[in-house]
């Protein structure tokens, strides 16, 4: 049986967090799963704010930019983050390192030593996001993808959240079935043109922990200006 006590907070954002039922649960293990362009770094980011906003510390690995530069995506989307990141509240880790060689060889470690960081880090922060996932399991093991799938999972037992992007089709499809089990929440996302305008949806696989009543599916935009803002457009579901 679940013994952890889980509290919902607030994604930071009052038109996600009413399609949400309230927000995000804590504890938990989430994972965020999308093509390219799809949004899973602004939404990864905008469940981050929330946590920051509630007094959580965190701590980000970015696969796909520079310390700096994840930053100041964050500042451009509309989900500004360099507040927090100034006063270290938050710390961000790049893999992109000045001079380091990104190659098969290499990657196919990284996986590994990655979960034992996580592990020792958890002292000092309530939340880890990984963004993204895709860049160091695409190269290792089935047998170390599903290893640190259990060790993130024993972590969040342990109080904290981890939230893990990544993109469709990287790992086998008995591991996602294995991920999608053990997880807390499950989101996939993708884009969709209606009445002649594109948006992003997010659907809901799984949000286990939600207080109320969330919706399944979810269709926005992201503005610069506001972050994520939410388009109201009923989609046909499949």
């Amino acid at each position: 049986m679940d013994s952890r006590q889980v509290t919902i907070i607030s994604t930071g954002n009052e038109e996600l967090d009413i399609k949400l039922g309230g927000g995000i649960p804590h504890p938990s293990l989430i994972i965020i799963e999308g093509a390219h362009g799809t949004g899973k770094t602004v939404l990864a980011q905008q469940f981050l704010l929330g946590a920051l906003r509630s007094g959580f510390k965190a701590i980000v690995v970015t696969t796909e930019t520079t310390a700096k530069g994840y930053v100041i995506k964050s500042r451009n989307a509309g989900v500004d983050l360099t507040d927090y990141y100034i006063k270290a509240r938050l710390t961000v880790y790049s893999l992109q390192l000045p001079g380091a060689r990104w190659t098969k060889s290499h990657a196919s470690r990284l996986l590994p030593i990655l979960g034992r960081f996580i592990i020792d880090s958890i002292d000092r922060y309530d939340v880890f996001v990984v963004d993204s996932l895709s860049h160091i399991a695409i190269y290792t093991t089935p047998t170390r993808v599903l290893d640190f799938f259990n060790r993130v999972r024993i972590i969040a037992d342990k109080g904290k959240t981890i939230i893990l992007t990544i993109h469709p089709n990287i790992v086998r499809e008995d591991l996602v079935t294995r991920a999608r089990a053990i997880c807390d929440g499950y989101i996939t996302l993708s884009t969709a043109v209606v009445g002649g305008r594109s948006v992003k949806v997010m659907k809901i696989v799984k949000l286990k922990g939600a207080h109320t009543q969330f919706e399944s599916t979810i269709s926005y935009d992201v503005d610069p200006a506001f972050g994520i803002k939410i388009v109201p457009i009923a989609l046909a579901r499949a």
